[in-house]
């Protein structure tokens, strides 16, 4: 979660350096324009902006501007990449749970996926009384319990936020197509796919192919699922649907064996936060941005200059 000292150097350097007014800048970081107002008079009062400086924050900055110029996004949220590469999770994480707090209105829906980093995320939302908020789950469940099951995740997120909450209760992946589709036509799953659909917000991770891939380590995915998918030309997943590094939609039964929506009705979601980070995840989050899939992107500060190389 972004402190109070680095708010105010965000919107100090939108409205000082960038020259993006005030109102916009309330939209975009989800507060109120007197706040914003204040910042940018303690900005300039304490002289903290100035066309020399010179700190990570910074470079925080313009990589957000440059993401969101390059792939048409609506937001974007760097933070600096920790020292400790297994760290990078934890802090993306957290910064997602910020994000999601900063955006989510009352009376608003959120959609939610799973992995290591939303389990992270938990930790940054900023808890808050019954406002009329409703927490959806994107995707099916593990059979076994575990702080990354995607029931789990919801029901915390639920706590923190004080919201209602909806679990899809299918698999993640069904043993075959036929059966995918047979899950998709009960009734409580289509009213859960139908309230994630009417979303106002959703938050997912993104999935690589490596062995220590989540998808992989809880068996939604098997060896040769892998093999296969890898052969044609997959870097992962976000949303649960398998990209290629292009941005295309893969033609594979793992995406027709998901119980989900189906990527036109994720199209229509408005904010579609995708939150990840490090080496290792460069090529899928690329993918994401190419395929529209993504909306607000939620990253560290190496893998935003690798997302920009």
């Amino acid at each position: 979660m972004r402190s109070d000292r680095e708010l105010k150097l965000w919107v100090g350097w939108l409205h000082l350096v960038e020259g993006a007014t005030q109102d916009s800048i309330a939209q975009r970081l989800g507060m109120t324009r007197a706040k914003v107002n204040r910042y940018v008079a303690a900005c300039r009062e304490e002289g903290l902006i100035r066309v020399s400086i010179d700190t990570e924050l910074r470079f925080c900055f313009e990589a957000e501007a440059a993401l969101m110029a390059r792939y048409g996004l609506s937001a974007a949220y760097i933070v600096p990449t920790p020292a400790e590469g297994e760290a990078v999770a934890s802090v993306v994480g957290a910064a997602a749970g910020a994000f999601v707090s900063a955006q989510l209105q009352p009376g608003q829906t959120l959609a939610l996926g799973w992995g290591r980093t939303l389990d992270a995320s938990v930790r940054g939302l900023e808890p808050r009384g019954p406002a009329g908020n409703v927490i959806v789950g994107l995707m099916g469940g593990l059979s076994r319990a575990g702080s990354i099951n995607p029931y789990d995740i919801a029901a915390r997120f639920a706590r923190k936020l004080n919201a209602a909450c909806y679990y899809l209760i299918a698999p993640i992946v069904a043993e075959s197509v036929q059966a995918a589709g047979s899950f998709r036509s009960m009734q409580m799953v289509r009213e859960v796919l139908a309230r994630a659909a009417a979303a106002e917000h959703a938050l997912v991770g993104a999935g690589d192919l490596r062995e220590a891939s989540i998808d992989l380590a809880a068996g939604v995915l098997e060896q040769r699922d892998q093999k296969r998918l890898e052969r044609a030309g997959v870097v992962g997943n976000v949303f649960g649907i398998y990209l290629s590094a292009d941005g295309q939609v893969v033609d594979d039964e793992v995406n027709t064996r998901r119980v989900q929506l189906d990527p036109a009705a994720i199209r229509r979601i408005p904010n579609r936060m995708v939150a990840a980070g490090g080496p290792e995840k460069g090529a899928i989050l690329r993918a994401a941005l190419l395929s529209g899939l993504c909306t607000s992107l939620i990253t560290d500060l190496e893998t935003a200059r690798q997302l920009l190389d």
